[in-house]
């Protein structure tokens, strides 16, 4: 994908690459020496443990991963006559089988902020807006839920349209529509990276990397916005990318922007922090634009801004509207940037309930919390200077605990509630997930997952490195990095990274396809036979387009 680029894209292109190399390097080094894990001691409280791995039994497997991707080279004139299509169709089922299979096995009620917006979607459906007035709960000094997090009735949006047309006895269909959109989510950065890799062969490795996520597939049964909301984020970048590639009509071109800004209202109702998508997307174009000197084109920045943004605060005025209740800023930035930067329970960084103590204590009053928590934000950062070893410490714990928790609280989202079907019972394929054998083995699949994706992702960034990361390729890099840095400042907890960790695997199949492709890996023989090196090149090659 080497391409001519000018200067600004090149400056561009380098920083975003380099930053991210240095850091899934770091990450992907981590995972073999190290392993974060919830405390079975310390359980519901999520305290996080960080282990020491056995690095014998972690550089075999590495090798031995390696082994057999090199002997499965042989079958590369079969994997080149599959169809794009097939291997889109084939995840996609294959996603909905296992996903379908898991949430009516787990039967999850809904619990915490889930639950509170599950109760509060079905009410609305009735006409009842007492969640808008009261929480009845000491835990928020029976302040509304969402006048402390007003952000949250964009979910609730979508769940009332879902819970009105399929039935509000429980969240099952909430979560049936997770699955549909984890589907979708791999399908779209199939189609992505068949945009901006322009390889057979990295679509084909993408597919079976996707296949192998299934922290991904447990995760389904958490009826909150993490994946509907990364979903429609991924096919909104999808149609920006088609944009900045066409070369038809100009009519058709600006029509693509139109489901661009429509999924990325729905990104940003499903989950506000999708946000970092709409910021990632606004900085491609922005390079596309300054490169092909097309100006006008600046302004589908503020079409899909103001149309995804707007559509969000007309559904907060909608509530407000229809409750006659009038919400507050809520819960803002510096009160979760505060929270991040101190200790918790659980791990540095991670939800210590401060942002919500802020605002609370200062009577839901959005100035007053955001000036305490400055103040505190500027305390803590004087400490960090005088403590330079303990602030080192502090995020590379964060940024472990988050990142390197192979898990990514997929199983503990469903483990920790109740379920629809009753209590566990012993003997049963739900109870050996959550407690016995088949949670062992994925507890060490997991971890073996997350340490190939992360160094396969170095060695992507590294390929883009050297072959050039084009503009549109920046979308997806720019939203890993928005993710890695937010999170490492604000409020963290590792199930927050798990939609990240399923695009990292974008860059981890282009990783795979970079190290096999590469001829500067192989030599020949002594005796001037070609090498198994040379015949993985030539099989890599089949695969490509």
């Amino acid at each position: 994908m080497t391409k001519k680029q000018n200067l600004l894209e090149k400056i561009c292109s380098y920083f975003v690459t380099i930053l991210s190399f240095v850091i899934f390097g770091y990450i992907g080094i981590e995972s073999i020496f190290h392993t974060s894990v919830i405390d079975e001691n310390d359980f519901v409280g999520e305290k996080i443990l960080f282990n020491d791995d056995d690095l014998v039994i972690n550089f075999f497997l590495i090798a031995a991963f390696f082994v057999v991707i090199f002997a499965l080279r042989r079958f590369a004139d079969v994997f080149k006559r599959v169809d794009e299509r097939i291997l889109m169709a084939a995840l996609a089922v294959y996603t909905l089988t296992l996903g379908f299979i898991w949430i009516y096995t787990a039967q999850s009620i809904p619990a915490a902020d889930s639950g509170t917006v599950y109760d509060a979607a079905v009410r609305f459906l009735k006409d009842d807006w007492t969640p808008m007035v009261t929480s009845n709960n000491d835990f928020y000094n029976n302040y509304s839920y969402f006048e402390i997090y007003p952000f949250q009735l964009g979910f609730v949006f979508i769940s009332e349209i879902v819970y009105g047309i399929f039935g509000g006895e429980n969240a099952m269909a909430m979560q049936v529509f997770n699955v549909i959109a984890l589907a979708l989510l791999y399908v779209g950065l199939l189609a992505i990276s068949k945009r901006i890799f322009h390889s057979k062969a990295v679509t084909f490795i993408l597919t079976f990397l996707l296949a192998g996520c299934l922290q991904a597939i447990f995760f389904t049964s958490f009826t909150y916005g993490n994946i509907i909301g990364f979903s429609a984020s991924v096919w909104a970048c999808y149609f920006v990318i088609c944009f900045m590639q066409y070369n038809g009509k100009e009519l058709q071109k600006y029509l693509l922007l139109i489901p661009a800004a429509l999924l990325m209202a729905l990104g940003l109702l499903a989950k506000y922090n999708s946000l970092i998508w709409l910021a990632a997307i606004c900085i491609g174009i922005a390079v596309y634009v300054l490169k092909t000197k097309r100006w006008v084109e600046l302004l589908s920045i503020v079409f899909i801004a103001g149309i995804s943004i707007g559509a969000f605060n007309l559904v907060i005025k909608s509530y407000e509207s229809r409750s006659g209740v009038e919400l507050g800023g809520g819960v803002g930035q510096w009160l979760y940037l505060d929270a991040g930067i101190q200790e918790s329970s659980m791990a540095p960084g991670w939800y210590n309930d401060i942002s919500k103590l802020t605002y609370v204590n200062n009577n839901c009053d959005s100035e007053l919390a955001n000036k305490t928590a400055k103040e505190s934000i500027s305390k803590r950062i004087d400490y960090f200077n005088e403590n330079t070893d303990y602030a080192i410490d502090f995020f590379n714990k964060k940024i472990l605990s988050q990142w390197n928790e192979p898990s990514y609280e997929s199983i503990w989202v469903s483990q920790v509630k109740a379920h629809y079907n009753g209590e566990v019972e012993p003997d049963t394929f739900l109870n050996s997930v959550y407690n016995e054998n088949w949670g062992n083995f994925f507890e060490d699949y997991f971890d073996f997952f997350q340490m190939i994706a992360f160094i396969l992702c170095a060695a992507g960034m590294l390929g883009l490195i050297i072959n050039k990361c084009s503009a549109e390729a920046m979308i997806p890099i720019a939203t890993l990095l928005g993710g890695f840095f937010y999170h490492l400042l604000f409020e963290a907890k590792s199930q927050y990274i798990m939609t990240y960790f399923i695009l990292v695997l974008l860059f981890s199949a282009y990783g795979l396809y970079f190290i096999i492709k590469k001829r500067n890996f192989v030599s020949k023989t002594a005796d001037g036979k070609i090498s198994i090196g040379e015949r993985i090149i030539a099989a890599a090659q089949k695969l490509d387009n």
